[in-house]
């Protein structure tokens, strides 16, 4: 396996001299500890973070060229607390580029297999989530994330550690709507631990030291 290495000290580059390839339709997993640097590469990756020096090209074009609505649409990060307005479920999914009406919603949400999760809701997706995310739990919100995808039908997708701290039957009905999500599309699954990527065919590994291998 190849060995590439990077260093960080305060006031120094992180991820200094890093190159990362992948194709499309590819999917890969990246993993390490806390502190790593996954979540900043996720964000480098996906253009919310600019690099100080290099570039982080999408299908041959730098990011730091494409217009911001046409980036959000091809490349769309889940973050691990996936952030909501103040309204009902409806609500939030509406504020989705394209302004997707309840039909394509719904046809969104079953087409993910999340149709009984979302009619579990109190008033399913009627239901007044409040400001925050204190009435949903961490994997209700990662399904939320993904029901955003669906409707944007992103070139690729970025999953920051999308099955942490979530109960064992909320992490399968997340990995079936992954499943479904990733067809025809570049999938990027981030984690904490490697057991929770396994089954992807290429694994990037970082330490607190070093980007130390990848399959």
């Amino acid at each position: 396996m190849e060995d590439l290495r990077y260093s960080y000290v305060a006031g120094t580059e992180v991820l200094g001299g890093l190159s990362v390839r992948g194709e499309a339709g590819e999917r890969v997993g990246l993993v390490g500890p806390t502190g790593s640097g996954k979540t900043t590469l996720a964000k480098l990756m996906t253009g919310l973070y600019a690099p100080d020096s290099g570039t982080v090209r999408y299908d041959g074009h730098d990011l730091a060229t494409l217009a911001p609505a046409e980036l959000r649409r091809r490349i769309v990060l889940i973050p691990q607390r996936v952030p909501l307005i103040e309204g009902t479920l409806l609500d939030d999914l509406r504020l989705v580029p394209g302004d997707p009406d309840e039909q394509r919603i719904a046809e969104a949400v079953d087409h993910l297999g999340l149709a009984n999760r979302v009619r579990s809701l109190d008033e399913g997706p009627h239901t007044d989530l409040g400001r925050g995310t204190g009435r949903l739990s961490a994997g209700e919100l990662q399904l939320i994330g993904l029901v955003r995808a669906a409707l944007l039908d992103p070139a690729v997708l970025v999953l920051d550690e999308a099955t942490a701290d979530i109960d064992p039957e909320t992490a399968r009905t997340l990995e079936t709507a992954i499943d479904t999500l990733r067809t025809d599309r570049t999938l990027i699954v981030i984690a904490h631990r490697e057991a929770t990527i396994k089954r992807l065919p290429r694994i990037i590994r970082l330490d607190e030291n070093a980007l130390l291998a990848h399959n």
